[in-house]
């Protein structure tokens, strides 16, 4: 990415997702001896936090090491490694967006490793430079409440209709790095009809996933458009009353990576880590919780096992639209 899109995108503000990624050029000390495992292990995570828990959990007491975790947005992870960038902090990272990950490996900030399971994964989520090892994924779709007479939304063009004027919301890409990442990629391959459109029939923009879930939950809103699948379809589970759908045209299935620091020093405890990540009992964990293994060979639909017709991403071509893209975004959400 050239210094003119990182300067421009340090104005867009686009806060904590973009700053720190793609802002940041932070100095890290060279890349230490493995040491001891009895060492704690430092992993910053984008969470769902139960399930984060859980492979911590099950990680300490299978291997005996100690891990500190620090969970938030990909966002506020990528915030909180700039402030660091003097004194690195973390051994391993687990974001929640791929184009991340990618922009901190071409700073060659990733330490390669041949993990054991690589090669258990989905060959849409294998880093052939194994610094990227993308154990689960979430697919991107739409939230809807249920109401008498609301007609289903099949695919995204459906929230303009009438029925759902004034009440569209969009997490924002300044808090979602899943919302960020699908309004690049949808522009990449559609442009900015959809949502100029979504804009003249009263949609707006909304805080984090969880809260524009919350909002279709309580019925303050009547869909989500771009929501995070493992979130909506969790709720539906719970008995609350909304419906999901990853739409006819296509949708964004993103990797969510983990990596390891060329920075961290256990290397030795956070290749072990990976491993863990990668082993039969994280996955089925991971397909519990309703997000896609990082090994399932087909893409579907949890509540059906429907096929999700996923977009094909370059995710190095992606990084460099992406100032150009949240720009565009912006404009129209905001001032159209």
């Amino acid at each position: 990415m050239s210094k003119t899109a990182v300067t421009t995108l340090t104005l867009l503000g686009a806060l904590a997702i973009g700053a720190g990624i793609y802002a940041a050029n932070y100095q890290h000390r060279p890349a230490a001896s493995s040491k001891p495992s009895g060492q704690t292990l430092t992993v910053y995570t984008a969470g769902p936090k139960p399930l984060s828990d859980k492979i911590v959990s099950g990680f300490e007491d299978q291997t005996g090491i100690k891990v500190k975790i620090f969970d938030g947005t990909t966002g506020k992870i990528l915030s909180k490694l700039k402030a660091e960038n003097q004194n690195p902090q973390a051994d391993v990272l687990v974001l929640a967006s791929m184009a991340a990950g990618v922009d901190l490996q071409s700073q060659g900030k990733l330490l390669t490793y041949d993990a054991k399971g690589v090669a258990k994964l989905n060959p849409r989520f294998k880093d052939p430079n194994h610094q990227l090892f993308n154990y689960s994924a979430s697919a991107v779709g739409i939230t809807y409440r249920k109401q008498a007479g609301l007609p289903v939304p099949e695919d995204w063009d459906d929230l303009n209709q009438s029925a759902y004027r004034n009440a569209v919301t969009i997490p924002d890409p300044k808090s979602s790095g899943s919302s960020l990442d699908f309004i690049n990629v949808y522009q990449q391959k559609h442009g900015t009809t959809l949502f100029k459109k979504l804009k003249q029939n009263g949609a707006d923009i909304g805080g984090a996933n969880k809260e524009v879930l919350d909002a279709v939950v309580t019925g303050q809103k009547k869909a989500v458009l771009g929501g995070v699948d493992y979130m909506s379809i969790s709720a539906i589970k719970k008995g609350e009353k909304i419906g999901f759908s990853y739409p006819d045209s296509g949708t964004l299935v993103n990797p969510r990576p983990a990596m390891i620091l060329k920075s961290s020093e256990h290397q030795k405890a956070a290749k072990q880590f990976i491993d863990y990540l990668l082993s039969n009992k994280v996955q089925a964990q991971i397909k519990a919780k309703y997000l896609i293994p990082g090994t399932a060979q087909k893409l579907v639909n949890p509540l059906n096992n429907d096929t999700i017709n996923a977009y094909q991403v370059d995710w190095s071509t992606a990084n460099q639209t992406l100032t150009k893209n949240l720009s565009r975004f912006n404009q129209v959400l905001t001032h159209a």
